[in-house]
């Protein structure tokens, strides 16, 4: 088996849905985690209008990736952020499977499940699963008339304290 070097080690900072380090507690399975906005143009231009209409935002830096997505959180409820995220270069906004506006991620255990009942459900999968950083993975489905929305799976395993033994 190899060696995890990118695992967290005990002494580092976590940020994460956990009640034993002062996070917000895990969310239940179906709660909102995250509201993408996607744009076409630089992250950077909606962040100043969103900055100037809802000033409770907390925008998260993130210079390594600033040309790609602007983070932020909500002050209300604790544990729910969201990004401005560029689209890809060349995609029209019906062609793209996280399309244009807004998209709420529902928490979900388990992407695989979740994909089965959506589809039993008479909805449809269109965007596959992706990963997301180290943080988690998720997909994009469309309901039954159509509207987009997205499901997120926690890596629960980075997120978890390590006990330094």
């Amino acid at each position: 088996m190899a060696s995890d070097s990118s695992a967290p080690k005990a002494t580092e900072e976590k940020l994460c849905f956990s009640e034993d380090n002062g996070a917000p507690p895990r969310p239940k399975a179906g709660s909102p985690c995250w509201v993408e906005i996607c744009t076409a143009d630089s992250p950077a231009k909606l962040k100043e209008f969103y900055s100037a209409l809802f000033p409770a935002w907390e925008w998260k830096s993130t210079p390594e990736q600033e040309e790609k997505v602007a983070m932020y959180s909500f002050s209300e409820p604790k544990g729910l952020s969201g990004g401005i995220v560029r689209l890809p270069e060349g995609h029209k906004s019906e062609e793209q499977p996280l399309g244009i506006g807004q998209t709420v991620y529902f928490y979900v255990e388990s992407l695989e499940e979740t994909e089965k009942k959506v589809h039993e459900l008479g909805g449809k999968t269109v965007l596959q699963k992706m990963p997301e950083s180290d943080n988690g993975w998720f997909m994009n489905f469309k309901d039954p008339v159509g509207n987009r929305f997205g499901a997120y799976e926690f890596n629960w395993a980075r997120h978890s304290k390590t006990d330094g033994a």
